[in-house]
């Protein structure tokens, strides 16, 4: 029995408690095991490694470094910074790296540079693409790993289904969410929240405190309201189950989402979306490479907007530009991960 090629795996986002995250992570595992290929340490998301005798430890004897890159590399964040320093620790060891599934946007030449380090660069939109390939670095576009956890867990476009009601997911940006949620109830919309807290009363605290800023909200008694209405629609609405929150999202007439993943997984399933910006460009430039029109992601939303596009569905060149664009994320992710195993495989 031949020995499984062993990959250790950064950025574990599933502690987030967040569909996209279990998407994107539940495709990694998946597309590993099908290459034989099997996570020898799996490291989550936020936790430094620079010091750490498990991580120390493992990195020395692993065949292949792999990092999720994630909605976490924008704006020279530090714990961008942080994954891309991984480049140099895994080439000091004679480890072949490897950054995948990532979006990069407002990044200066210092983390460019870091880039120089890796073996292999995939990219999940081509905006990010450009950007770096626009300072010299070799890289790959394979569209968002959510896709094909959807699509390997049988969800399809429908044109024939019956969908009814409009779906409104929050946003990162506080202050768009309660616009989202404002609009939510104008337009007589359903919550949808791709995120879960932790069971119990100590949970649903936790996960009330995470959408505010105290020092700066509890100054705003109105915007502090507002934020913990939001907080606690969130946390009645959401579910741990992944399964049934692509259903959820497969019902839906029409999504109006501030979440990246939200649109992705709402692709999947061949529903109809109007986006409001995220704190990046990475919805724009999702609609972009899907072929989908550009007023989806462009300009501010209201009651009227939601309803016309609810109205207006998919145009049939939308439509087949959107199947064409999820059949290639599905070839391309299962290509990624078959060149990852013979990088692995050639060390």
């Amino acid at each position: 029995m031949t020995t499984p090629i062993s990959v250790l795996v950064v950025n574990d986002t599933r502690v987030d408690r967040h569909h996209g995250c279990q998407a994107v992570m539940g495709a990694i595992l998946s597309l590993l095991r099908r290459n034989q290929m099997e996570p020898a340490l799996l490291w989550p998301a936020h936790a430094e490694w620079r010091g750490d005798a498990e991580f120390e430890e493992k990195i020395s004897k692993v065949d292949l470094v792999l990092i999720n890159g994630e909605g976490t590399i924008h704006h020279d964040r530090p714990a961008g910074r942080r994954l891309l320093e991984l480049g140099a620790r895994a080439r000091a060891e004679g480890v072949p790296v490897a950054l995948i599934n990532v979006g990069w946007v407002a990044n200066g030449p210092e983390l460019v540079a870091l880039l120089d380090d890796f073996d292999l660069v995939a990219a999940r939109d081509s905006r990010s693409a450009e950007r770096m390939r626009a300072r010299g670095v070799s890289v790959r576009v394979v569209p968002d790993l959510s896709l094909w956890f959807a699509q390997a867990r049988g969800v399809r476009p429908d044109a024939n289904g019956s969908r009814v009601g409009i779906g409104v997911t929050d946003n990162v940006d506080r202050f768009k969410a309660i616009a989202l949620g404002r609009l939510r109830s104008a337009c007589g919309g359903q919550t949808v929240s791709i995120i879960h807290g932790a069971p119990g009363p100590a949970g649903w605290v936790c996960f009330l405190r995470e959408g505010v800023a105290l020092s700066e909200d509890v100054i705003h008694p109105a915007r502090f309201a507002a934020l913990l209405r939001l907080r606690h629609r969130l946390w009645w609405q959401g579910s741990a189950d992944t399964q049934h929150f692509l259903a959820h999202l497969a019902a839906l007439k029409l999504l109006v989402s501030g979440r990246f993943h939200a649109c992705t997984l709402a692709l999947s399933a061949g529903t109809p979306l109007i986006a409001q910006a995220s704190n990046t460009d990475k919805i724009a430039a999702l609609v972009h490479d899907a072929g989908l029109d550009s007023w989806r992601s462009e300009g501010s939303l209201d009651v009227a907007r939601i309803h016309e596009a609810g109205a207006i569905g998919w145009s049939e060149q939308e439509y087949r530009n959107l199947c064409n664009y999820l059949d290639e994320a599905a070839s391309e992710a299962e290509r990624l991960f078959s060149d990852l195993a013979n990088l692995a495989a050639g060390r």
